[in-house]
C-alpha cells in the first residue's frame, strides 16, 4: 500500500487523475484555446504494431471554435496528464489534429458537439517525407539516419529508443516509401542475434517515444515493470489481502490491481497456425540473378526451448496421430524472388543480402505467434503502463469449486501476457483497456 506522501489526494479514488494541459493553438492563425471546459472525453492509443500515437477528443462547443480558431487540420494540441499520485511524473505529448468528424448541431442551435482526430506529430509529418537513397550498415543505424534526415529534432531528440542490432546491409530505399514505411520494411530484415535465438524486431511509439527494439528486448524491459492483476466474478468477493499479495513493487492501492472486466479475444487458431507458418513453413527462394533456387524450413520446436516467450507450452505439441504429416515438410508455403546482389568496395564491407532470407521463416513464425493468444481487459487507469510492459494476470480455476481456492490460477488463462495496445480513457475516471498476447499456450 503506498503511504500518504505518494497519494495525491487522501480521499484518492480509484481512477482519479490529473489532466492540467489540454491545449490547442492553430498554425494559421497562431490563437491557442484551452480546451479542458469542452472535452468531455479524452481516448490515447498506443500499440506495439503503430509507429505513431493516435487520439480522440469528444468536444462540446458553444463558442463555435471549428469557425473562430478556426480547427482545419493545420492546428497542434498539447496534452498532460498522469493518475493522482504525487509520485508518478506527468506524460506530457505534442499531437495534430488531421479530422473533424461526428459533428452534432445542438437542438437549440447554440452549441454543437464534434470529435477531433489526432495523430503525433511524426505520424502526422511522415505522410509529406519520401525516402529514395541507400543506407549501409545495422538497420539500427539506418533507422537513426532516418530521423535526421526527416523529421525536426522536436519529433525524436530524447524519444528515440534504439535497441542495436547486428547486421550489416547495403540497402536501397525506395523513393515511394514514407521515412515509417521504411524503417517497417526494415524491421523484417533486423536481428540481435541469429539462429535459433534471433528475435523480431518492431517499430512502434508508445508513451515514452518511437521505439525500434527486438522482440526479446521488449519483454525483458516488460519484466522490470511486471505488474499483477486479478480477475474474479462480480458475485464473488475478493480481499484487499488477496488483491494486494503481489511478488511486484507498486505505488498504487489494491484496488487499482483488480481487472473490471475481461474478454477472451482468441486462444488460438490452429488451422491458421499452420497455414501462417506458426507451426511449420517452408521458403522457396528464386535467385534472379545467379538463376539459382534456394530451399529452407522451419519448425516450431527448432527454436521453442531458446526463444523469448510468454507462456509454458508449444501451440503444436510433437505427438501421435496426424503431427508428423503436418510437420515433415513444411505446412505453410512462401516464394520470394531475390536479387541480393549489392555495390561492395573496401570501405563498405557488407556481409551480404542474403541475411532476410535467412530470417524470413522465423519472422512469420514470431509475428504469427504474437498474434494467436490474445486477451483485453479493462482495469484502473495506471500512466506509467506502456505497450511493451507484462502484466501477471491471476483468475481462479474456471470450475463449479474453483471459487474454494482463490489463490490458484487458471493455467489456461492465467500467466504472463505482453501488453500489445493500451487505451487511455478519460472522462469521470481514468481506466485503461490493454490488449495482451501469449506467444506460446498455457497448458
Amino acid at each position: 500500500m503506498p503511504n500518504q506522501s505518494q497519494i495525491g489526494s487522501t480521499l484518492l479514488k480509484a481512477g482519479d487523475y490529473v489532466m492540467d494541459l489540454i491545449e490547442i493553438r492553430s498554425l494559421v492563425s497562431n490563437r491557442s484555446l484551452d480546451l479542458r471546459g469542452l472535452v468531455k472525453k479524452v481516448e490515447i492509443y498506443e500499440d506495439l504494431f503503430s509507429p505513431y500515437l493516435t487520439s480522440k477528443l469528444y468536444i462540446e462547443d458553444s463558442f463555435n471554435f471549428p469557425e473562430k480558431l478556426p480547427i482545419t487540420g493545420q492546428e497542434v494540441v498539447e496534452i498532460r496528464f498522469k493518475s493522482d499520485i504525487n509520485d508518478f511524473k506527468p506524460v506530457t505529448l505534442s499531437f495534430r489534429v488531421y479530422k473533424l468528424d461526428n459533428h452534432q448541431i445542438g437542438d437549440n442551435s447554440k452549441s454543437q458537439t464534434y470529435t477531433l482526430h489526432l495523430m503525433s506529430v511524426g505520424g502526422y509529418l511522415n505522410y509529406s517525407q519520401f525516402c529514395g537513397y541507400s543506407l549501409k550498415g545495422s538497420t539500427s543505424t539506418m533507422v537513426q539516419t532516418i530521423f535526421e534526415k526527416h523529421f525536426p529534432d522536436s519529433v525524436w531528440q530524447d524519444r528515440l529508443l534504439i535497441e542495436s542490432s547486428k547486421e550489416n546491409y547495403s540497402l536501397v530505399i525506395p523513393g515511394s516509401y514514407t521515412p515509417f514505411k521504411a524503417i517497417n520494411w526494415l524491421t523484417g530484415r533486423a536481428f540481435s542475434d541469429r539462429g535459433s535465438n534471433y528475435s523480431p524486431y518492431y517499430f512502434y511509439e508508445s508513451l515514452d517515444g518511437y521505439c525500434y527494439k527486438s522482440l526479446a528486448g521488449i519483454m525483458e524491459d516488460g519484466f522490470l515493470k511486471r505488474q499483477r492483476y486479478t480477475y474474479m466474478p462480480p458475485n464473488l468477493a475478493l480481499t484487499e489481502n488477496q488483491v494486494d499479495a503481489v511478488p511486484f513493487a507498486t505505488a498504487l492501492p489494491p484496488r487499482y490491481h483488480k481487472i473490471l472486466g475481461l474478454e477472451d479475444l482468441g486462444r488460438f487458431n490452429m488451422a491458421t497456425n499452420i497455414s501462417n507458418g506458426v507451426v511449420s513453413s517452408r521458403l522457396m527462394v528464386h535467385d534472379l540473378i545467379r538463376k539459382q533456387e534456394r530451399n529452407s524450413q522451419f519448425f516450431e520446436s527448432d527454436v521453442f526451448e531458446t526463444k523469448s516467450k510468454m507462456g509454458t507450452e508449444p501451440f503444436f505439441k510433437e505427438e501421435k496421430g496426424d503431427a508428423n504429416e503436418i510437420l515433415k515438410t513444411g505446412a505453410a508455403f512462401y516464394y520470394l524472388p531475390s536479387t541480393p546482389y549489392t555495390v561492395y568496395n573496401q570501405i563498405n564491407s557488407v556481409v551480404d543480402n542474403f541475411q532476410h532470407e535467412e530470417l524470413f521463416l522465423k519472422h512469420r513464425h514470431h509475428t504469427g505467434t504474437m498474434l494467436t493468444h490474445k486477451l483485453a481487459m479493462l482495469v484502473y487507469g495506471d500512466s506509467r503502463r506502456r505497450v511493451g510492459d507484462v502484466a501477471t494476470i491471476d483468475i481462479s480455476r474456471i470450475q463449479s469449486d474453483g471459487h474454494l481456492d482463490a489463490s490458484v490460477s487458471d493455467k489456461n488463462l492465467g500467466g504472463d501476457y505482453l501488453i500489445t495496445s493500451i487505451r487511455h480513457d478519460f472522462g469521470t475516471a481514468y481506466t485503461c483497456k490493454y490488449e495482451l498476447s501469449k506467444t506460446c499456450m498455457g497448458v
